[in-house]
C-alpha cells in the first residue's frame, strides 16, 4: 500500500514532497504489538503486516489478512494472503482471533503461522475504499454473480465502480450467506485501486485527491522517515509476486473451509525464501 507514496515521490517531486509528508503523518500509528526494528537506510528485506477491517452491524470485523514481505535483492514485493474465516491447523480462524484479541492477536498468529517477524503495519478500513476508488478515476472488475444493492445492479462480469455509493452498495452483505462473497468482493477491488496507483501519470494526475483520502482509508506504522527510505532504496521492489493458500472444504459443513498444515507449510518455505 505505501508502494504508491514511492511512486509518487519519484514521479512528482517538488511541492508533493511536503504533500506526502502530512498525508503519511495522518495516518501514522503506533503499532498494535511489539514488532522487530529493521533498518530501511540498510535495504532490509523486510515484512509488513497487512489488516483489511469493515463494519458490519456496527462491529469491526476482519475481511482480509496479509503479509508482505519487500526484499529489494529481489527486486520484489512478495505477498501471502490468508483467509480470515478458513480454520487454522489449530482449529481456530483469524477471524475469531480477531473478535477476542484484535490485531495484536492476528499479527502474533500470522507470524507464528510463517515462523516470521513482522516489521511494519497497515490497517486498512475498507468501508473508505470508495473514497480513493473516487480519487482515482474510478476501477474496473470482474464480478462473479450478477446482484442488486441499495438501487445498483451489478451485472454478471465486467463492473465499473466510479464513485463512493457504487462502491459502497457493490460491498454490500446481500445475507448472512453473502459473508464471504462480500469479503471477496471488497479484496477484489482493493486489488483493482493497487493496480492503478502503479502507474505513474495516473499518480500525477489525480496525487492531490489520492493523498487527501490517504490517510482516512489507511493507518500504518510507516512514518515520513520510512517513507524517503523506501523511496531511495526500495524503488525497484515494486513487482508483486501473490503466494495463495489453498484451503479446503470441511466434511459434512459445507460452509467451513480448513487449510491444511500440508498447504500452510508449503506457502510458508515459499514466503520466507522471498526474506533472504
Amino acid at each position: 500500500m505505501l508502494l504508491f507514496l514511492v511512486l509518487l515521490i519519484g514521479a512528482v517531486g517538488g511541492k508533493v514532497y511536503f504533500d506526502v509528508k502530512t498525508a503519511v503523518t495522518k495516518a501514522y500509528v503506533n503499532p498494535p504489538t511489539q514488532m522487530t526494528s529493521v533498518s530501511l537506510k540498510k535495504k532490509e528485506a523486510f515484512t509488513t503486516a497487512i489488516l483489511g477491517i469493515s463494519k458490519i452491524d456496527g462491529k469491526d470485523v476482519l475481511v482480509s489478512a496479509d503479509m508482505a514481505a519487500m526484499n529489494p535483492r529481489l527486486q520484489q514485493t512478495t505477498v501471502i494472503n490468508l483467509s480470515t474465516s478458513a480454520l487454522l491447523p489449530d482449529n481456530q480462524s483469524l477471524l475469531t482471533l480477531y473478535n477476542s484479541g484484535g490485531e495484536a492477536a492476528v499479527i502474533k498468529e500470522m507470524e507464528n503461522l510463517l515462523q516470521v517477524k513482522t516489521n511494519k503495519f497497515i490497517r486498512i478500513d475498507l468501508d473508505q475504499m470508495g473514497e480513493l476508488v473516487q480519487a482515482i478515476g474510478g476501477v474496473s472488475i470482474q464480478n462473479a454473480n450478477e446482484f442488486t444493492a441499495q438501487g445498483f445492479k451489478f451485472p454478471q462480469g465486467t463492473v465499473a465502480l466510479n464513485n463512493t455509493k457504487e462502491v459502497a452498495a457493490y460491498f454490500t452483505r446481500l445475507n448472512t450467506g453473502d459473508t464471504k462473497k462480500a469479503f471477496a468482493r471488497q479484496q477484489e477491488v482493493v486489488m483493482a485501486v493497487i493496480g492503478k496507483l502503479k502507474s505513474p501519470l495516473l499518480l500525477i494526475r489525480h496525487y492531490g485527491q489520492i493523498l487527501t483520502v490517504f490517510p482516512k482509508v489507511f493507518k500504518t506504522t510507516f512514518n515520513f522517515g520510512n517513507v524517503k527510505a523506501l523511496a531511495l532504496n526500495y524503488h525497484g521492489a515494486i513487482s508483486i509476486k501473490k503466494i495463495n493458500i489453498h484451503s479446503s472444504k470441511v466434511a459434512g459443513q459445507s460452509e467451513v473451509t480448513a487449510i491444511s498444515q500440508a498447504n500452510l507449510d508449503l506457502a510458508k518455505e515459499q514466503f520466507q525464501e522471498s526474506l533472504k
